[in-house]
């Protein structure tokens, strides 16, 4: 989508940069994971303007410690040691922990705020999602996106911006799904039931009509997407086990948008856990005889 111009180029803005992790179909089997668990999530980061360099600096800066980075940032292939990064695996356990404690400092002292909707898949179904007449085409993706970008829309009126999206680009389909999303949000609004998405003070079509700047993709290479490959998978990934080592230290260090705004304000914009009742009622039931 070509970029639009900003009918106030003295207002600021805000950029959010936006990947997914998980299946988008909601009935597609379970995931086979290691940590057992089963999300979706569209997510990443968002950062003032002004702001981009200082956390391109960042990465530039860390990247200089490890000459072994050929591929962009990808932090699957990271974790698993394999592809491009199969060298970190072949690091002594000194330089091991040395290359993953920098990454999550990197990660942890940019200026940024983490933001994702996370949607726990079987709660989903288990709620009658995608299953009701005239659900079937409503993918998982179509939630989160519309729910992260009204978040960060919500927080760019706060601070007097505008919104500007970007996200990662895959095949052609995808891509034109993606902007599709944005379309009808900026034209009509959210798509969500009234009143049940009162409680959450929704923003108007003509909100998002001011507030939504437009749309952009990016592939892999980009810098700055590779940092959101990392946000949302640890959002994600956090949202079921906040022990989760790189969830824990953007937590810990305020990273995360739900402690960056007003503890009245973080449920309406921070990061959202979406149909996780399935999951709290298995926490609640852990050690109960």
């Amino acid at each position: 989508m070509p970029t639009a111009p900003n009918p106030n180029p003295k207002q600021p803005l805000l950029h959010l940069y936006l990947d997914e992790t998980g299946p988008r179909h909601p009935d597609r089997a379970a995931v086979q994971t290691k940590h057992g668990n089963d999300w979706f999530a569209i997510g990443g980061f968002l950062v003032r303007a002004e702001d981009e360099e200082a956390v391109k600096t960042a990465l530039a800066d860390f990247k200089k410690h490890w000459p072994q980075i050929t591929a962009p940032l990808h932090l699957t292939d990271m974790r698993s040691e394999k592809k491009k990064f199969a060298w970190i695996g072949r690091l002594s356990g000194t330089e091991r922990d040395r290359f993953w404690s920098g990454f999550r400092t990197f990660l942890a002292g940019i200026p940024v705020a983490g933001t994702a909707c996370v949607i726990d898949r079987p709660g989903y179904v288990a709620r009658g999602y995608g299953k009701r007449e005239g659900d079937s085409k409503w993918l998982l993706c179509r939630s989160a996106f519309d729910i992260v970008v009204e978040r960060a829309a919500k927080l760019a009126k706060q601070q007097g911006r505008r919104l500007k999206i970007f996200y990662e680009m895959a095949d052609p389909a995808t891509n034109a799904m993606i902007e599709g999303y944005f379309d009808r949000i900026k034209t009509a609004g959210m798509g969500f039931d009234a009143h049940n998405s009162a409680k959450y003070l929704p923003l108007t079509a003509a909100d998002f009509q001011h507030l939504l700047l437009d749309i952009e993709g990016k592939d892999k290479s980009n810098r700055l997407m590779q940092v959101a490959d990392t946000y949302v998978y640890a959002i994600a990934r956090g949202s079921y086990d906040r022990k989760f080592g790189i969830y824990r230290r953007l937590a810990e260090s305020g990273r995360l948008v739900t402690s960056q705004v007003a503890i009245e304000h973080a449920p309406i914009l921070g990061v959202k856990t979406y149909c996780f009742e399935l999951v709290k009622q298995s926490r609640n039931n852990k050690g109960r005889v």
